[in-house]
């Protein structure tokens, strides 16, 4: 009879164990994040784009910046000119600046043509290709000046972009931090595999300058819309300022922000993309229908 009851103790234990986990697997599946492999794919898809471009942006500030009559108005040089651009990215790369038939020192003007030939790869494992050509006219700190940039076969890791990038400098005095909008003419990134993405976006970029330029950032706000690589439309909107650090990108192979709060919407499904509070990490965290995880985008992979 003893035997019995423990058997029956077992059979009664072992049922509610297992209701148990039934409850514990209900519950579980109540908390679980609706993170599909779609919504990874548009995730990376957004984070490959936003770097591309923002760190596009960046080269060609630095660029304009090797010219120091863009600064101080005083230097007049004209014809072909081989220039020095103190950035490892450039280290590989022929950059060479031609003055505009109307350059002046009140009014700087000029192309710098940043070319890494057939293969140039720098730092964070990046091989670039073509040619970055970036127009510049006039001072950069100053309200108005402008700079244009546009690609000749240029490509990152396979991946090739395309289309025209207008900064103007939309500072309120030539001592505030260096504020410019972005305005994005046929932005398209296509990926080895035939795949494409195309942008438009109305951003203001604002450049936080320090002693040492490795240790610049710069704050990025607006929104932005096109198709991701599967040919879906999306929106993305800026809803807390994006942080991006050069000392991240060069040293810690961290292109995407580490700060800030995004929306991007795909199929009307909108995912919350919030990336943290500054630190050099490419981790995100994700949140859909109030449910949160982390993830780690990749900014520069195909």
């Amino acid at each position: 009879m003893k035997t019995m009851k423990n058997m029956i103790g077992y059979r009664t234990l072992s049922a509610g164990v297992m209701s148990l986990f039934l409850l514990m697997a209900a519950c579980s599946d109540t908390n679980k994040i609706d993170f599909t492999a779609n919504d990874n794919a548009n995730l990376q898809s957004e984070a490959n784009a936003d770097a591309q471009t923002e760190e596009t942006d960046d080269m060609a500030s630095v660029a304009v910046a090797a010219d120091a009559s863009t600064l101080t108005g005083r230097e007049d040089i004209t014809g072909r000119t081989e220039i020095t651009v103190s950035d490892d990215r450039f280290k590989c790369a022929t950059v060479t600046l031609v003055k505009a038939a109307d350059n002046s020192t009140l009014l700087p003007h000029g192309t710098i043509t940043i070319d890494f030939g057939t293969g140039c790869l720098g730092p964070g494992g990046k091989n670039r290709v073509g040619k970055i050509v970036v127009e510049y006219k006039g001072r950069r700190f100053l309200p108005g000046s402008k700079i244009v940039t546009t690609f000749v076969g240029y490509s990152v890791n396979g991946i090739a972009l395309e289309g025209t990038r207008t900064l103007t400098n939309t500072s309120a005095s030539e001592t505030a931090p260096v504020s410019f909008t972005i305005a994005e003419d046929g932005m398209k990134l296509t990926y080895p595999d035939g795949t494409t993405v195309t942008r438009t976006a109305t951003r203001t970029r604002t450049w936080n300058r320090t002693a040492n330029p490795l240790e610049d950032s710069w704050t990025v706000t607006g929104s932005a819309t096109g198709t991701n690589r599967k040919g879906k439309t999306y929106t993305m909107t800026i809803t807390k300022d994006l942080v991006y650090k050069r000392s991240c990108a060069i040293t810690n192979k961290v292109f995407i922000p580490v700060q800030g709060t995004k929306d991007l919407v795909v199929d009307t499904k909108k995912v919350t993309i919030d990336y943290g509070t500054g630190a050099c990490d490419n981790t995100v965290t994700i949140t859909i229908n109030g449910k949160s995880k982390d993830v780690e985008p990749t900014a520069d992979g195909n």
